[in-house]
């Protein structure tokens, strides 16, 4: 059974501001005759539906459907947004996402949070996303980076890192971490979140063990 704390996470990906302005910027583009593009919002909305729906059940899902559904999610964005950021996913060529899981909606937030609150806030020219996933033996690791504002250190301490009070998603993203480490006497699952280079953007890190698809 999912742990309120997943429950909350799965909900905050399709929460109903996401869906309202994904709706508004179809209806926009069909207003503006522009069918082509409101049809591929139409898709993709479409296919980021079904994901979260098939995994909504499920504590851990292949991380190729994992994969697949930021990815989806970053792409509406970035359309809904009129392309104002660029951004790239990198993966090791040599690993293969189908033989291991991870946990659905755990990635998102940090997406959610580098694009709004980092790229959109501050629009600049050069405003870029990067989201990588790298693996080592016991462990997966996936680094989310962003060149934006960058998180506000006079934020009230409440949470690690300089995370704000009111980042719900960053808060389900500590609690379903703890939950892993209390099932799990492995390899310690762990979250960090920091400024960037030269105090610009903000990176952060997941790490989890590798749990290999049985």
């Amino acid at each position: 059974m999912l742990s309120e704390s997943e429950l909350k996470a799965i909900r905050s990906q399709m929460n109903p501001h996401f869906i309202f302005n994904v709706l508004n910027s179809i209806e926009s583009y069909i207003m503006d005759n522009d069918k082509k593009i409101a049809s591929r919002l139409i898709q993709k909305f479409a296919a980021l539906s079904r994901l979260i729906l098939e995994n909504s059940t499920k504590s851990l899902v292949t991380a190729d459907r994992e994969w697949k559904a930021i990815k989806l999610y970053t792409e509406l964005e970035s359309m809904r947004y009129d392309h104002a950021f660029s951004y790239t996913f990198t993966v090791n060529e040599a690993l293969e996402l189908k033989e291991f899981l991870l946990p659905p909606m755990l990635i998102q937030p940090l997406i959610e949070n580098a694009i709004l609150h980092g790229l959109i806030e501050s629009p600049q020219p050069d405003a870029h996303l990067d989201v990588a996933l790298n693996m080592a033996a016991d462990h997966v690791c996936i680094r989310v980076t962003d060149n934006g504002v960058g998180y506000q250190k006079n934020t009230k301490p409440l949470l690690p890192k300089g995370i704000k009070e009111k980042s719900i998603g960053l808060k389900s993203i500590l609690e379903r971490v703890d939950m892993i480490n209390r099932q799990n006497n492995s390899y310690k699952a762990s979250f960090d979140i920091r400024l960037g280079e030269n105090e610009r953007g903000t990176i952060a890190t997941i790490c989890l063990p590798v749990i290999k698809v049985v």
